[in-house]
């Protein structure tokens, strides 16, 4: 007699099971489907109107001895940011924590206390305060994502939003969604990968950085950069750090601050 072989649940599956089960409400469903629907034809269409070039990348530089938050959100809201007066990380909001190793994962739960499984977030808000030597590696899905002061950011955001403030380090991919704010590069490699949608970043004071941009489909501006030599790049102070920004589908504007 062969064994059985179980057929993983797909996220829709899984939440219309979460629905039959009366752990989640009808509402609470319509929500999440909707949300992955967003997720998924966004991705589609990334995919289809940029064909190869929207290949995901492997990841890339990252600093050494920094302990991680990994976070899966849909249809939600993270709010991360910087608190100096903590040891370990503080998750604010209806979520599990679990250890993995040195590092933490967080999984959100739905309102009334419906848990997924660790396949998806709740329909909300989320905060995190991250003490110094912790990053926030995230992957979310029609979610909208707030980045405060934090050591490094990584991961991917499909169809949504990202909120940058004086983030230090950053190796993120955005399928279809705005990002504006301000980083604080010193050292290492840093870069942003958005395939459809606009970019708005400021590099701060102290900040010692190369640029490389690039937009495929749109309008580049670059403003208070020292120029190299092929007049493609821009470098601030002694250019310690580097960060490539790419856009596929979309503008691009990259500024110093004096």
């Amino acid at each position: 007699m062969k064994p059985t072989v179980e057929v993983p649940m797909s996220e829709q599956e899984r939440i219309q099971a979460l629905l039959q089960a009366g752990k989640i409400t009808q509402q609470e469903a319509d929500l999440l489907l909707s949300a992955l629907e967003e997720g998924d034809t966004a991705a589609q269409q990334a995919q289809a109107t940029l064909g190869e070039q929207y290949a995901a990348q492997p990841s890339g530089w990252q600093p050494e001895g920094l302990r991680w938050v990994r976070v899966r959100l849909t249809a939600g809201q993270l709010e991360a940011r910087l608190d100096e007066s903590l040891q370990m990380p503080v998750v604010e909001g209806p979520a599990e924590v679990r250890s993995a190793g040195p590092d933490l994962e967080v999984w959100p739960e739905m309102p009334g206390g419906s848990f997924l499984g660790g396949l998806l977030g709740r329909v909300g808000s989320l905060e995190l305060r991250l003490p110094p030597g912790w990053g926030l590696e995230i992957d979310s899905k029609a979610a909208q994502l707030e980045a405060e002061g934090i050591a490094f950011l990584k991961g991917r955001v499909a169809a949504g939003n990202v909120e940058l403030g004086a983030v230090e380090g950053l190796d993120l991919e955005v399928t279809a969604g705005n990002v504006e704010g301000s980083l604080l590069l010193r050292d290492g490699q840093h870069r942003l990968r958005a395939s459809m949608g606009n970019v708005e970043l400021d590099l701060l004071p102290e900040s010692s950085v190369r640029l490389s941009p690039s937009v495929s489909l749109g309008n580049q501006e670059v403003r208070g950069f020292d120029r190299t030599s092929n007049g493609a790049k821009g470098q601030l102070g002694e250019g310690r750090a580097s960060l490539e920004v790419s856009v596929r589908m979309g503008n691009l504007e990259v500024k110093a601050r004096g």
